[in-house]
């Protein structure tokens, strides 16, 4: 984290923000959880995810569905942000995202 603080590097998307809080929420030590995801979620922009990103997940959704390979709906999010925003997708889940043709993607 310190790594990319220093690049300048600080985006996540609401959608990664909402699985930050329900897995905090489902926790055993559910507040220290919750005021940890909102400690890491404030040095962050969150970008949201709005019409131009719906419509590139909704393009995304259609095309991988269409030749039977659809990825989960939050990942589907997640792609559609990242693309309609021109940035890097930082993952450990490459098996999904790879699949989405033009999504820039480096390996966390």
């Amino acid at each position: 984290m310190q790594e990319l603080d220093e690049e300048g590097r600080q985006a996540t998307t609401s959608v990664n923000a909402f699985e930050l809080f329900y897995g905090a929420y489902r926790s055993a030590q559910r507040q220290k959880n919750v005021d940890r995801a909102k400690a890491l979620l404030d040095r962050l922009d969150v970008l949201p995810f709005e019409r131009s990103s719906a419509d590139v997940a909704g393009e995304i959704l259609a095309g991988l569905s269409s030749i039977g390979n659809p990825i989960d709906f939050r990942d589907v999010m997640i792609a559609g942000i990242v693309k309609s925003s021109g940035f890097v997708l930082v993952t450990r889940n490459r098996t999904h995202f790879s699949r989405v043709n033009g999504l820039k993607l480096e390996s966390w």
